[in-house]
């Protein structure tokens, strides 16, 4: 019986969701490491498996050391994310579902539990940064599509590609607000001068 190449990548979609949903939860004290191979099976991402069992244990460890804390795990998260956002301070309020102090974010949650551990787990690392990088939907990208076509219209179009991927950049990426970045620009001669200059466009190039 002949499986089709649909039915193939549908299979193989289901089965990395059912991997990477442990990934999902907050219980790290459950996870096994047939599970965590799995995924990195799955992912094909090349680590030391000696290495990355050692790591697992050593978080459930302390997850465990941290939940047995006084302190609730969402009000010590919350003092970590908090501390983390001093550190690289943000003008842009955190959105109102990061502001639910009763919910953990696994996500932030592993961050927290890796930042108790001296020295990093590496191996494990490379693991999260991975599974936590892939987008749950296409959102982000037609984002972006949508500010490039403000960013290029039919009566804004000299303008060369570098110069249109650099404001893209920018809108998607940029923290400060419109008083922040003018006060910030004010002091800034040399992106003033390349402001008001012709490089940025196509035509000027090609003389």
């Amino acid at each position: 019986m002949k499986i089709s190449m649909i039915e193939f990548i549908g299979d193989e979609l289901t089965n990395r969701s059912e991997a990477l949903a442990i990934f999902g939860i907050i219980e790290i004290d459950q996870i096994t490491f047939d599970q965590i191979e799995r995924c990195v099976t799955i992912l094909k991402i090349e680590v030391d498996r000696d290495k990355l069992f050692d790591e697992l244990i050593n978080v459930q460890s302390t997850f465990k050391e941290i939940i047995s804390y006084r302190e609730s795990l969402s009000d010590q998260i919350k003092k970590y994310i908090e501390c983390e956002e001093f550190i690289h301070k943000s003008s842009t309020p955190a959105p109102d579902h990061q502001q639910n102090n009763s919910r953990v974010r696994p996500d932030q949650l592993w961050a927290y539990v890796l930042s108790k551990i001296s020295p990093y787990c590496e191996e494990l690392k490379k693991l999260l940064r991975f599974v936590y990088s892939i987008p749950c939907s296409n959102a982000f990208t037609e984002g972006v599509f949508n500010h490039m076509k403000h960013a290029r219209t039919p009566s804004i179009n000299s303008m060369s590609i570098e110069a249109i991927a650099s404001e893209l950049k920018i809108r998607m990426n940029g923290k400060m607000n419109c008083d922040e970045f003018f006060s910030y620009v004010q002091n800034e001669r040399e992106l003033i001068q390349c402001a008001r200059g012709t490089q940025k466009y196509k035509f000027k190039k090609s003389s």
